[in-house]
């Protein structure tokens, strides 16, 4: 459906299969995408990166980006057209690859903006790495959400201010195919490098919840986002 590098940048109008915003979400290609950003660092950039099940299953697309997206980083407008209140925030999505993120946090970083990464699964460690390899771009807040990869937990790059780390106690967690791609992968659990831990599964009512619940994970930190 999707390449690893897919990417939707702020402000661009994203589509749905069939038309029906019931159905997963199309990824624009970038040719698609050219002369139609209408976001140009205004306001704090806030990507998320999803892990490897985002192109078929979209846990974070559909029921993370989305709804944020439509939150924060779209204008409003009356019947008519009229904006009556702009934006928020420059809202963008890559999957996993993150080949093409670097270009935004460095375009963003120029302009003077704050720069927010959340990251789900495989999109987690991802993160992690597009922190690292970009030494000279401070990120306000890091959030990773569940995160995986067989390399293992990373530690906190130092010009990551403030880093939230979500997850899954798979000690407790269910026998969920989600949940098992995840113990295969190898899940990072609480990590010792993040100044935030909080497994979700561990709280009351939230035992039955597991990887797939990226939208649950992120209830936990959305306020916090918000408010960059």
């Amino acid at each position: 459906m999707c390449a690893s590098d897919g990417i939707i940048f702020p402000g661009f109008d994203y589509k749905y299969e069939n038309n029906d915003p019931r159905d997963y979400i199309i990824l624009p290609s970038v040719k698609e995408q050219q002369g139609k950003i209408t976001a140009s660092c205004l306001k704090t950039l806030v990507v998320f990166v999803g892990g490897a099940m985002d192109a078929s299953f979209q846990p974070l697309l559909k029921f993370v980006f989305d709804p944020y997206v439509r939150r924060n980083g779209r204008d409003i407008k009356d019947n008519t057209g009229k904006v009556t209140a702009q934006r928020k925030q420059d809202v963008a999505y890559s999957e996993h690859g993150g080949g093409k993120v670097p270009p935004l946090m460095k375009e963003w970083h120029a302009a003077g903006q704050k720069i927010v990464l959340v990251g789900h699964s495989w999109g987690g460690d991802r993160v992690l790495l597009l922190a690292q390899e970009n030494p000279d771009i401070p990120i306000e807040l890091l959030v990773t959400l569940d995160p995986v990869s067989k390399k293992g937990k990373s530690p906190k790059p130092s010009h990551v201010k403030h880093w939230d780390n979500i997850y899954i106690d798979y000690s407790i967690a269910d026998g969920s195919s989600a949940n098992f791609i995840a113990r295969t992968g190898g899940p990072w659990e609480s990590c010792p490098g993040a100044d935030y831990n909080q497994a979700i599964n561990a709280l009351p009512n939230m035992r039955d919840r597991g990887h797939a619940d990226a939208d649950v994970m992120f209830e936990e930190e959305k306020s916090k986002v918000e408010k960059i």
